[in-house]
């Protein structure tokens, strides 16, 4: 199987109704949202959109309409607890907002193939032989996207090769998986989204395990 790193993991809920002037770190710990030894790094508030960013790499950022709780250096926490722990904790400390679906949304990142093998790679295994492929001077990369919506939560795979930019240029380096778990809830919903929201452990083998079905 492919070997891939997680880059980033995040929990998402979309809801009405959200004020982002109440999210600042002591609004966190007062209601015991997150850790009390969690050192804050960073804090942006303003009345469309707040942040509230730790020197673990994990981020609170309230939108007028959606909550993300994010994790940009999975590696430094126990995500698949901390961050459902926190999100329930949040939804409960304000029920009077109309919670709706919820999103379970990885980064994955492989070293193997790079660069333009990685581009040949995605063409050759997945798409199919025409003259398409040499318009131009050729096709030079594609991101495919694999839908699975027959059922909740959907599973939406979006693969790529990642391009990093700096002074000297653009830069390919290995795939980039983008992945995405749907779920469409009642507001009333509470146990069934709280139940959703800690299986993102559960989701994450449940994409390895489709990643081992792909021909890479």
């Amino acid at each position: 199987m492919l070997s891939v790193k997680l880059d980033n993991v995040a929990i998402v809920v979309i809801s009405d109704s959200n004020n982002p002037r109440l999210l600042n770190p002591d609004f966190l710990e007062r209601n015991s949202i997150v850790p009390k030894e969690w050192k804050v790094k960073d804090v942006l508030v303003t009345p469309p959109f707040a942040r509230v960013l730790y020197d673990n790499g994990v981020q609170i950022i309230l939108e007028e309409n959606k909550l993300h709780i994010v994790s940009q250096q999975p590696d430094m926490v126990s995500w698949e607890h901390e961050l459902p722990a926190i999100a329930t904790s949040f939804l409960d400390v304000l029920p009077h907002v109309s919670y709706r679906s919820v999103g379970l949304n990885y980064v994955f990142l492989s070293d193997q193939p790079r660069g333009v093998e990685a581009e040949n790679t995605l063409i050759d295994k997945f798409l199919k032989q025409g003259s398409w492929l040499d318009f131009g001077q050729g096709m030079t990369g594609a991101t495919l996207e694999f839908q699975y919506r027959a059922t909740q939560p959907q599973m939406n795979v979006k693969i790529g090769v990642l391009e990093r930019r700096d002074s000297s240029g653009a830069t390919l380096e290995g795939f980039i998986f983008t992945v995405n778990f749907h779920h469409d809830f009642k507001t009333e919903e509470k146990k069934e989204r709280a139940t959703y929201i800690n299986s993102i452990g559960l989701k994450q083998t449940e994409f390895l395990q489709f990643l081992e079905k792909l021909p890479l």
